[in-house]
């Protein structure tokens, strides 16, 4: 009789979580440091990295697929089906006038799958979905003329997404890696002006710049591994992401408005209005390099420092503030006895930290800071079906700003990721 053992559950899972990902979901976020470039970049790392500060240069694993860099691909032994979702909390205070603001949000994080072409050769394949940046603010702001009082308003929303797909091959110690894609999003930015005034009426002015792009992208890397023993071994990784040129169509509109709360928003005359205008912006490249110290199934700890030149960004000829910067990684991981009967024993632990100065500036250099843990919980490991299944959880606290910045911002950010286990595509077998 032929064995045969299903597959239908990771079919539906793979099929699920397209939809999940397609929707928009509303989120409660409110930065004002998302209204530069393509706004707040979202981390670049899976759940798992991100719980070791980010480390990716010289990161793989036979179940995990580190997107960062895509000469992992080939270390892919068993087919890996992720999804990512994030929580965070941020908090902003201003320092003119003292205040605090706070926001929480829920937003999927990434989705891929990795696919093992060929064990033998050292052969793999990747295909994923993740976010790249947001923005999202609204902001209100009052101030006093020698005649009347004017209240600004600022809304923004938007962000950018890769979909992309790749490869990594090589032999038992070096691999190389490529992945290609589609980057695509929109920036909407809407400015309200209007007098306050308790005996004459005024029309508020209203101003919008609404722009989509999209375009392609590649990056590259690779990894080298030196055996110290049969156990023990350093691991050698960098990779780039290449500059690209992104095509954007742009409207603009300033118009003269009125407002009430039956009619809603009227139109009572146009300024100037610029339909459909083409342009270009320009993604700046980016490239990291790092090294690690892994006893197999055991620990490991490692470094790397990632720069991007965001100096070169430019949405249609402006720069908007934007400016090179630079992130030092520092990671590790434990694994007490991953043979143990005692679940806890069996848990992977991670621990990390970064820091490094923002992709803009305004009047001052915004510094970053990120501490960061989690843990790899096994949920399932059968050696005769060679079904695995994680969950990755990511605790970090990000701080953005410092006393010589008008606004500080302090983000709490759970991360969960759900990494599937398959082993797929074996020949039938006879009983």
């Amino acid at each position: 009789m032929r064995s045969v053992r299903p597959i239908t559950n990771c079919f539906s899972a793979f099929f699920i979580s397209i939809v999940f990902l397609i929707p928009k979901i509303e989120a409660q976020e409110n930065s004002p440091y998302s209204r530069y470039g393509l706004g707040n970049l979202t981390p670049a790392q899976n759940n798992l990295n991100r719980a070791m500060g980010g480390l990716t240069a010289a990161y793989n694993n036979f179940q995990s697929v580190n997107f960062t860099n895509p000469a992992s691909y080939a270390n892919i032994k068993i087919t890996s089906y992720d999804i990512g979702l994030d929580y965070s909390s941020r908090t902003l205070r201003t320092l003119n006038p003292p205040k605090s603001f706070a926001s929480n949000y829920l937003i999927p994080s990434y989705f891929k799958l990795g696919l093992p072409l060929s064990k033998k050769n050292n052969w793999g394949m990747n295909i994923g979905l993740r976010p790249i940046s947001r923005i999202n603010y609204d902001i209100s702001i009052r101030t006093r003329t020698s005649i009347d009082s004017i209240r600004y308003g600022y809304v923004g929303n938007g962000g950018s997404y890769q979909a992309f797909t790749g490869m990594g091959f090589g032999t038992k110690n070096f691999t190389v890696g490529f992945n290609v894609g589609y980057m695509f999003g929109n920036k909407e930015y809407n400015t309200r002006v209007s007098f306050v005034n308790d005996t004459l009426t005024y029309k508020m002015s209203n101003s919008t710049d609404t722009t989509r792009f999209g375009g392609l992208f590649y990056n590259a890397g690779f990894q080298y591994k030196i055996n110290l023993d049969k156990t023990t071994s350093i691991k050698i990784g960098a990779f780039s992401n290449f500059k690209s040129e992104l095509s954007a169509t742009r409207s603009i509109s300033r118009e003269t408005i009125s407002f009430t709360t039956t009619q809603g928003v009227q139109t009572i005359d146009s300024v100037y209005r610029g339909n459909e205008e083409k342009g270009t912006i320009i993604y700046p490249a980016s490239r990291g390099a790092g090294i690690s110290i892994d006893k197999e199934n055991v620990w490991m700890v490692g470094v790397e420092l990632n720069k991007a030149k965001w100096n070169d960004y430019r949405y249609y000829g402006s720069n908007d503030n934007q400016v090179d910067n630079w992130t030092a990684r520092f990671g590790s991981q434990l694994i007490p006895n991953y043979k143990s009967e005692k679940y806890w024993s069996r848990v992977a632990y991670r621990f990390g930290f970064s820091f490094g100065p923002d992709n803009f500036k305004l009047k001052n250099t915004i510094n970053q800071k990120t501490f960061s843990f989690g843990a790899g919980l096994p949920v399932r490991r059968n050696v005769y079906t060679n079904q695995y299944t994680i969950i990755n959880t990511a605790f970090e606290l990000c701080y953005r700003g410092n006393n010589t910045n008008e606004i500080k911002e302090s983000i709490f950010r759970f991360s969960l990721g759900f990494n599937l286990g398959d082993i797929w595509f074996n020949k039938p077998k006879y009983q």
